[in-house]
């Protein structure tokens, strides 16, 4: 989404290769530009100016993840699971 404050907001489809299922959190690296999606399968990866999610980490279990966290100062993103606790990766 692009807002200035000013008049409407203007929406973009960044789903591009996503499955159709629901997406739980979203967070954007404000350092890199990426985003990560999580979902019920995981945690997926749109690297900044790419048109193609993939898997964030081999590292990340592929089981619902209901919430995602970074921590700028720390370069961390934290997943929060259903039932198999929560998991970091750092990030570049």
């Amino acid at each position: 989404m692009t807002w200035t404050g000013a008049g409407p907001a203007t929406w973009v489809d960044l789903s591009f290769n996503l499955s159709d299922f629901p997406i739980t959190g979203l967070v954007r690296d404000d350092v890199t530009g990426d985003l990560y999606a999580s979902s019920d399968f995981g945690v997926m990866k749109l690297p900044f100016g790419k048109t193609t999610w993939a898997v964030a980490d081999s590292g990340l279990p592929n089981v619902e993840v209901a919430g995602l966290t970074i921590v700028p100062s720390r370069r961390v993103l934290y997943a929060a699971t259903h039932g198999r606790s929560a998991w970091s990766l750092a990030l570049p």
